[in-house]
């Protein structure tokens, strides 16, 4: 088995690393090195790449851009110097983030994960909903459905899942922009709860499966009965 693996990158000496980065694995077969998101298109169009070595930030197009503007992406590895993109790009689903200057061991790490969605997947495996955030000089996955609700602390967001919490330098505005599909509602300034952690829906708070109250802001409660409530209502009691 070989991966045609495309590498994007504007910069020279990068360009030259990743290569030989490439060059050296057995699993990899190098296509193409291009130093611009356009370049890289036109080599997407006319070729059959399996992964995608992109750099983020580059002139004209970046390289989050170019992968959201294709229909039907190959797997893709970011690596950039920049440790602010990941929750900007998990929703393209990446194989895996690697930072400037790049850890062999880590590289070697991310080649692994795209090797086992060649041999591990099937074709049609729905991936599981997630998003990233960064913990110290790592980026932790986490999956929408351990996620019970998100809390604005100042400049934080507490994410509490079903094994562990975390606090990344985040606002609650922005994770809402962020996160797809329906499965999390907010239903106070400082709160987002998955929805499929709720078990009831009082006056002034809804209570989680696992014991939290969370209060219901006001100006949510139109929002709370009109996407969460109407339509499933099955009984009621008068």
């Amino acid at each position: 088995m070989k991966i045609n693996t495309l590498i994007i990158d504007d910069n020279l000496d990068w360009q030259k690393i990743i290569s030989k980065l490439v060059q050296l694995n057995p699993l990899l077969n190098l296509v193409g090195v291009c130093d611009s998101a356009m370049q890289a298109y036109a080599k997407l169009v006319e070729g059959d790449i399996d992964l995608l070595i992109c750099d983020i930030e580059m002139p004209d197009m970046s390289g989050l851009q170019l992968v959201k503007s294709l229909r039907s992406a190959p797997l893709v590895i970011f690596v950039t110097a920049h440790r602010d993109y990941a929750l900007d790009c998990y929703e393209v689903s990446p194989v895996d983030f690697l930072l400037k200057p790049i850890d062999l061991e880590r590289f070697l790490q991310s080649i692994e994960k795209v090797r086992l969605k060649y041999t591990n997947q099937p074709d049609n495996l729905e991936v599981e909903p997630y998003f990233f955030v960064r913990e110290n000089l790592n980026y932790v996955q986490i999956l929408y459905k351990d996620v019970l609700y998100m809390k604005a602390q100042e400049n934080f967001l507490l994410i509490v899942t079903t094994t562990q919490n975390y606090l990344p330098i985040l606002s609650i505005t922005k994770m809402e922009e962020q996160l797809k599909g329906d499965k999390f509602l907010r239903v106070h300034r400082s709160f987002i709860v998955n929805r499929s952690a709720i078990s009831v829906i009082g006056k002034n708070d809804i209570l989680l499966s696992n014991g939290q109250s969370i209060p219901i802001g006001e100006q949510y409660r139109t929002q709370i009965n009109r996407k969460h409530i109407e339509g499933n209502l099955v009984s009621r009691n008068t």
